[in-house]
């Protein structure tokens, strides 16, 4: 797909890491499959992998966790 960003680049499969905050917690998930733009390096995750990336963020907070990092694995 063409890159929304630069206007240039197109996308090729990689990994990104995402680091999310919520309620004074820090989670970080490594690995994470997206989209990048081999011109700018701008990263797209997938709708899908955002909600499952989501819904375990919303589980390590829930367990009363402050700091989180890990390798993502996808539930599939």
């Amino acid at each position: 797909m063409k890159c929304v960003i630069c206007k240039h680049g197109e996308t090729q499969q990689g990994f990104t890491t995402v680091t999310l905050e919520k309620n004074g917690a820090t989670i970080i998930f490594k690995h994470v499959p997206a989209h990048v733009c081999d011109n700018c390096g701008e990263k797209y995750v997938d709708g899908e992998v955002t909600a499952e990336v989501l819904k375990k963020a919303q589980e390590i907070v829930s367990n009363g966790v402050q700091i989180d990092i890990r390798e993502y694995q996808s539930a599939a």
